[in-house]
């Protein structure tokens, strides 16, 4: 097998400097993200962690997760004592010797003279330190400082022998995080170390190492349940094994999970780039469960520690995890896990359908056991609508799950919570949408987001994911009231100017009105939430007059779009019609392929590509913050040329075809089986647009084939031409 993990480029896109942008030291949705930090505090999760304008670290921090942190651990020499904190025992690094690849990362400390290796299992982080020769060498454990956008509030620290300790430390609450949760966590050295006096209520430790004459191997065992657990951890993932072991078990894991999709030919740099994404689409969300299958709840009053189901064979059934919002994973992450990882699919949807069945409805964003609420509406309806309609989770109670999905788009559900709205019910409007069929601009200041407008849209386009469900479950009635709301978002659309636009409760449009302003909008303006409701094209092109119509503002908006490289900077995406570094835009090309003209689908994804999505250098990005897979999941499906503008929802999902950038894809399938991608007449130095296609030796009449036709497996041969065919979508 190729070394994949040889082309990915893990720093790619860091210079936004977010807590959960970066890690190297970590295993696929791993606990541990064991990473250099050069900054550490910062504004919730933005300005920290691992960032390419800076030039010194502070320390080697283990968890890096939406709205966690802690464990920071720094190698030194000489006296330099723990309570200097990171500023004063940071040291200089150069990028010149630094190697990161998937699994990996080493870096050397220039003010020690060290040079630092490190690696990880799912929960463990392995460090190996290379002292300079006849120097006192020493640890310094940080449990004080704040990691990331967390305050650390209280800690521990227990010598048990000369070569183990163990502790633990608090996150506090963050502004998206209301409740305090625990890191637990235990440290085993191959060598003698002697603990210095600390003070207890501000836990920062030197454990000395006298002189060593070889590199030292340093094991953190990490839980978020107990330090038994931290211990049990520990010793199931990483004992009798060395560093180099531990290394190349990372380097396997990484290279098997790339190599579910393997891309031969194209542009060398764009092949290298994929790589990046994919890696990138399986990084951000994290596993929260320990080995046995433990798992911290916080969602009710106190908090409680439960256990996931076991097989046979006493292992747990599947994992917990934390993430960031699945806003925009519609049209990134489930369709690509659908059909490369549909394992991971399965997972989540028992992991949040037990913290329903914990704490009362299915979450949007969990970290530290319980909901942040994060960004709007109910986000997480399309990957249940994708889980089952596709058969990708098959719970044992199929009617429990459709009710806990539907509790979410009425009153006390996620629809009622606009973006970190913890303690109230009143910020999403859905009483507003049910009633008026809209959301006026007057909604209570509860939470971030509350924008009417955008909400209605989102929630429309939810609502027809969850009419998918409700019809292939049978329950017609719910089909009906489903789709009917689905339709909410003409509600919003003025003829007159040609948009859709914010609306107050009498009825009348919010005044004045500009397609670029922030008001009434989520991270995006007029431009984008117009063209927001890819699963109802005709319904839009009804509302424009005419397809001439629609195509043509579609059109118009990524010429103005391209003038501003199709970025614009965080907090400023109004400023631009179609931002696509962030998640709004992310279906509005194929939109054009849903309207019959998939030439222009073709010709506008490649130039966003070509334009902020193409290198594979550190200092390139994705245009804007990657989101935790978000973006890398979204250039790997435009990059093989499948992608589902209605969010694979569907029974079966829809996946429309558009030009791949690679000679030939193969996609590794369940029992073996495979799907290829084959092209004739690529160029990679020009648009190419898809001429023919054939699916196991037959023409298609449509650029478009289901799901279960993909995991059924076959050959798919796409002809390209330089320039249209006049294919329609």
């Amino acid at each position: 097998m190729s070394d994949l993990t040889a082309l990915v480029e893990p720093r790619l896109g860091n210079t936004i400097g977010r807590w959960i942008s970066f890690a190297a030291a970590c295993r696929p949705l791993g606990l541990v993200a064991l990473s250099p930090d050069t900054r550490i505090g910062g504004n919730g999760d933005w300005g920290c962690g691992y960032n390419l304008a800076d030039h010194e670290i502070v320390g080697f921090s283990h968890v890096h997760d939406w709205q966690s942190g802690g464990v920071l651990v720094m190698p030194v020499t000489g006296d330099v004592p723990a309570t200097a904190g990171p500023e004063g025992f940071k040291s200089p690094f150069s990028r010149d010797t630094e190697l990161c690849k998937p699994g990996y990362h080493r870096v050397h400390l220039d003010r020690y003279h060290i040079t630092a290796e490190l690696t990880a299992t799912p929960r463990a982080g392995i460090h190996r330190y290379t002292f300079p020769p006849a120097q006192d060498a020493a640890l310094l454990l940080d449990l004080a400082s704040q990691c990331g956008p967390c305050a650390m509030l209280s800690a521990s620290l227990k010598q048990l022998d000369a070569r183990t300790f163990e502790g633990h430390v608090v996150n506090g609450p963050t502004l998206r995080k209301p409740k305090n949760h625990t890191v637990h966590f235990v440290l085993t050295l191959d060598t003698d170390a002697s603990l210095s006096p600390f003070d207890p209520s501000r836990v920062q430790a030197r454990l000395s190492l006298g002189r060593p004459a070889a590199p030292v191997t340093v094991k953190v065992g990490i839980s978020y349940t107990s330090i038994a657990a931290a211990h049990t951890n520990l010793q199931a993932e990483t004992a009798g094994k060395s560093f180099a072991i531990l290394h190349r078990e990372a380097h396997d894991d990484w290279n098997n999970q790339l190599a579910y999709i393997v891309v031969e030919g194209g542009d060398p740099t764009r092949r290298a780039r994929f790589y990046t994404d994919l890696y990138f689409s399986l990084l951000g969300r994290r596993t929260v469960s320990d080995v046995a299958g433990t798992y911290f709840d916080n969602t009710g009053p106190s908090p409680r520690i439960r256990q996931i189901p076991l097989n046979a064979d006493g292992r747990p059934r599947y994992r917990h995890f934390s993430s960031d919002a699945f806003w925009g994973a519609q049209w990134s992450l489930v369709p690509l896990w659908a059909l490369v990882y549909p394992e991971l699919i399965d997972e989540f949807c028992h992991s949040f359908m037990d913290m329903y069945r914990n704490g009362g409805l299915i979450p949007r964003g969990p970290t530290g056991g319980a909901d942040t609420f994060v960004m709007t509406s109910a986000q997480t309806t399309p990957l249940f609508a994708c889980a089952l309609n596709n058969t990708l989770h098959r719970p044992s109670d199929l009617e429990e799950v459709y009710q806990a999905v539907r509790k979410n788009h009425f009153s006390g559900g996620l629809m009622s919570k606009a973006g970190y709205e913890h303690d109230t019910c009143k910020g999403g409007g859905i009483e507003d949408y049910i009633a008026l069929g809209y959301i006026p601009e007057d909604l209570p200041p509860a939470g971030f987001h509350t924008h009417g407008a955008a909400q209605t849209i989102e929630h429309a386009y939810n609502d027809w994911a969850l009419a998918q469900l409700a019809s292939a479950l049978g329950h017609t009635d719910d089909a009906e009231l489903f789709t009917k709301r689905s339709r909410n978002y003409r509600n919003l659309f003025d003829r007159s100017v040609g948009f859709c636009r914010p609306r107050e409760r009498d009825g009348s449009w919010t005044e004045p009105f500009d397609p670029s302003q922030k008001k009434g909008w989520t991270e995006a303006n007029a431009w984008t939430f117009t063209y927001h409701s890819a699963h109802d094209v005709p319904g839009l092109i009804e509302c424009f007059g005419s397809r001439d119509a629609f195509v043509a503002r579609l059109e118009e908006a990524f010429v103005l779009s391209e003038q501003q490289k199709f970025f614009a900077p965080r907090d400023h995406h109004n400023l631009i019609p179609l931002d696509f570094g962030n998640e709004p835009a992310l279906a509005t090309a194929h939109l054009f392929q849903l309207a019959g003209r998939p030439d222009r689908t073709q010709f506008w994804l490649r130039r966003v590509i070509d334009t902020i999505k193409a290198g594979n250098s550190p200092e390139d990005t994705w245009g804007g913050d990657e989101d935790q897979g978000i973006m890398g999941a979204w250039n790997v499906l435009v990059s093989i040329g499948l992608f589902s503008a209605t969010g694979a929802c569907e029974k079966p999902a829809r996946y429309q075809l558009t030009a791949p950038l690679f000679d030939r894809v193969t996609i590794a399938l369940p029992a073996g089986r495979t799907l290829v991608i084959t092209t004739s007449g690529l160029n990679p130095s020009v648009t190419n647009y898809t001429e023919s296609v054939t699916f196991n030796g037959a023409p298609l009449s449509t650029l478009e084939l289901p799901l279960t036709a993909l995991v059924a497996g076959g050959e798919l041969h796409v002809i390209l031409s330089p320039a249209p065919a006049g294919l329609t979508a």
